[in-house]
């Protein structure tokens, strides 16, 4: 169950709709929801990929992303974001770099100089394949370093690390707050190491399969499906041929609470416990 705090931030992003931006009540689905192999990247990736899919899919965003041109510059803030992506994108390609009010997992950090030992010494390039980076009106600079499966984040307020190599210093407090931004640094420590993430520090997402039938019925949705025909499509030799509700009332009601949980994340795409 989602802690008050973390409800508190999803509400203030949600409350901070837009009066003239209404969702649009009859998107396109994401992805084609009788495919499930176009889902199969997901069951790989780190569970934030499933805040953007859900984010994606909501009309709202959408919207925002329709009129960008006309928004102030910290309007993707609203939505959890640093900066925009476009919503066809899909995980594991669009790498979204989330808001540090919104996940927890975010390593702070400042530049202490430029003289060190070597191996002291942080240099961007040598994660060209990995990093993303946006830079705020503030100059922080927020970075992302994934393969788009695994996600580890950096943000540092003080110098920039487009000016060769640095030393770091990160930046800690408070006992239940430090333990998301510890694991985060850790995993920065052995990519730092490494030049890449082991493979005992890439979390395994075991409700992956769960999420994935709830994106899937989300799409369903999207595209006008009926819940016969989500479960026709789901269970094709369960249904009976006639009378499937009668028939087969253990299925429809699976169905109805997987519809239900579908439509919840459509509306409120960063309700689920993707930040966790």
């Amino acid at each position: 169950m989602a802690s008050g705090g973390k409800t508190q931030r999803r509400d203030a992003i949600f409350a901070s709709r837009p009066s003239t931006l209404c969702p649009r009540r009859h998107d396109p689905p994401a992805s084609d929801w009788c495919d499930p192999r176009e889902y199969d990247a997901l069951l790989r990736c780190d569970r934030r990929a499933f805040a953007w899919e859900w984010l994606r899919r909501n009309g709202f965003y959408r919207s925002l992303w329709s009129a960008r041109d006309t928004l102030p510059s910290d309007a993707p803030k609203c939505v959890g974001l640093v900066a925009w992506v476009d919503p066809a994108l899909a995980s594991p390609v669009a790498r979204p770099i989330w808001s540090t009010k919104l996940d927890p997992k975010v390593v702070r950090s400042h530049l202490t100089g430029r003289r060190a030992a070597s191996s002291d010494l942080f240099d961007i390039r040598d994660f060209a394949s990995f990093v993303s980076v946006e830079i705020d009106a503030s100059q922080t600079e927020h970075w992302l370093f994934s393969d788009g499966h695994w996600i580890v984040r950096l943000d540092v307020h003080g110098g920039s690390l487009l000016g060769g190599p640095a030393r770091l210093e990160y930046q800690l407090s408070g006992v239940r707050s430090a333990k998301p931004k510890l694991e985060a640094l850790r995993q920065l420590l052995a990519l730092f190491e490494n030049g890449r993430l082991p493979r005992s520090m890439i979390p395994r997402e075991q409700r992956a399969a769960r999420w994935i039938m709830e994106l899937r019925i989300g799409d369903a949705i999207l595209a006008g499906a009926s819940e016969q025909e989500i479960a026709r499509e789901l269970f094709p030799d369960a249904i009976a041929p006639k009378r499937w509700r009668r028939e087969n009332s253990s299925h429809r009601l699976r169905v109805q609470r997987l519809v239900r949980t579908a439509r919840s994340r459509l509306s409120d795409p960063l309700g689920g416990p993707w930040f966790e």
